[in-house]
């Protein structure tokens, strides 16, 4: 499955949106471009999972990576509308406990708090 993406800002935050699979095949092609956000100056970096359909093992340790990436760089990661089955894996990988999970975009790129899952 291919990944494609794009970039752009909404609400003051920078918004990697994903789209297709996030696994082993995949999570390289997009870590130059996360590289190239953390270097921007927003201090907010959303990643829009809402149209990812599919995240293997791969896929989520490049998003424990990112975050991990994020924090070195001053950045707060914020994570978008992932579909149920990849909110899944990232809880029983143990990242919501870490990572701010949003059910929107919109909440996501605000920092609503009332859209946490």
């Amino acid at each position: 499955m291919d990944l494609s993406w794009s970039t752009y800002e909404m609400h003051g935050a920078a918004v990697l949106a994903l789209s297709g699979g996030l696994c082993s095949d995949t999570v390289l092609t997009v870590e130059p471009e996360v590289a190239r956000l953390l270097a921007g100056d927003q201090r907010v970096l959303v990643v829009d999972l809402a149209e990812v359909e599919e995240c293997d093992s791969a896929g989520l340790a490049m998003l424990d990576a990112c975050d991990r990436a994020c924090t070195a760089a001053g950045v707060e990661l914020r994570l978008s509308a992932p579909q149920e089955l990849i909110y899944q894996g990232l809880h029983t990988r143990g990242l919501t406990s870490r990572l701010r999970v949003f059910g929107s975009l919109d909440g996501a790129t605000r920092g609503d708090a009332l859209d946490l899952r």
